[in-house]
């Protein structure tokens, strides 16, 4: 198996890269994240030197190894807790990075779809955070502090709020209407609230998360390339060549993400090609509007049930 600093230096690269975009195209924020940098070394440095060392407080988790191990920032490992809230933080600021850049693609280029597939992809990325957290200690949990917020977040400005020039509606939406933040975008981060909870570290929720790639990568290519249109009953219209994106970008979101988290999948490409199939056909027969749900549950099912099945074939 790889080891976990090296699983962790794809994600890391990604935060570097969010934040110096931010830093170009957002200068207003350069001083905040400059204190934001500047107080969590401060609170890293008080943890590190207070905290007991002895074997059940010394965190196994990606953060305190990337930090200790591969880096040398600190001379001894985070406890678990500060491990878990310090991996929270971090995906925190990643998510704060890509809204951001959401909303300046939204502003800049004034292509609504393009924002929100951006938001999208990104989203689906947050799993490449998961190694960090120490899965010993209950606070692994804290993997879902985004996803719980945003919830809460688009609820509140979708359902209440329904304000059209919102940051989040205009980046997260197709036609700047705040009633879209409850379909997609809040499915989506109940879906990532559930799986950060039930299936964290696990197949199952690389699988499901890669269906939502999936899905992303068929809208792209629908848009691009998209020639031979089709329709299924209560569904969108939908592409061939969109469609066979859906399949690929599925098959390569289950590799992708396996391979950043470290987890072993131990299946062959039979197998990645059956749950591409079966996310395309499921993204291309969806009512509309609920695609994210239904992805979600039917790869959840299929991952229970598939390999029993291919065994038998």
């Amino acid at each position: 198996p790889r080891s976990i600093s090296s699983i962790v230096i794809g994600h890391c690269i990604v935060i570097v890269q969010a934040h110096c975009f931010l830093i170009a195209f957002c200068p207003t924020h350069t001083k905040l994240l400059s204190i934001m940098t500047e107080e969590a070394g401060r609170i890293i440095a008080a943890a590190t030197s207070s905290q007991i060392r002895n074997n059940n407080n010394i965190s196994n988790g990606g953060l305190s190894t990337l930090l200790v191990d591969t880096l040398g920032i600190l001379p001894h490992p985070l406890s678990p807790m500060y491990n878990n809230i310090f991996s929270a933080l971090i995906t925190i600021l990643y998510v704060k990075a890509v809204m951001e850049i959401g909303a300046f693609i939204r502003v800049k280029y004034g292509v609504p779809e393009l924002s929100r597939k951006f938001v999208h992809l990104c989203a689906c990325s947050y799993v490449m955070f998961w190694p960090l957290f120490d899965s010993s200690h209950w606070g692994w949990r804290l993997n879902v502090t985004v996803p719980v917020v945003m919830s809460l977040r688009l609820l509140y400005k979708g359902a209440i709020l329904k304000d059209p020039e919102d940051e989040d509606v205009r980046s997260m939406s197709r036609t700047s209407s705040p009633s879209e933040l409850l379909y997609g975008p809040l499915q989506m981060t109940l879906v990532m609230t559930y799986i950060g909870l039930t299936k964290f570290m696990t197949n199952t929720g690389i699988i499901i998360i890669a269906s939502l790639v999936g899905d992303w990568m068929a809208a792209m290519v629908g848009i691009q390339y998209g020639k031979h249109r089709y329709r299924v009953p209560l569904g969108g219209e939908k592409s061939i060549e969109g469609t066979i994106g859906c399949v690929v970008g599925t098959m390569g979101g289950i590799w992708f993400y396996s391979y950043m988290c470290g987890i072993e999948l131990g299946e062959g490409w039979k197998m990645l090609l059956a749950y591409g199939c079966i996310s395309a056909v499921v993204e291309a027969t969806a009512f509309r509007n609920w695609d994210n749900f239904l992805l979600a549950v039917a790869m959840e099912m299929s991952s229970k049930h598939l390999p029993n099945y291919m065994e038998l074939a």
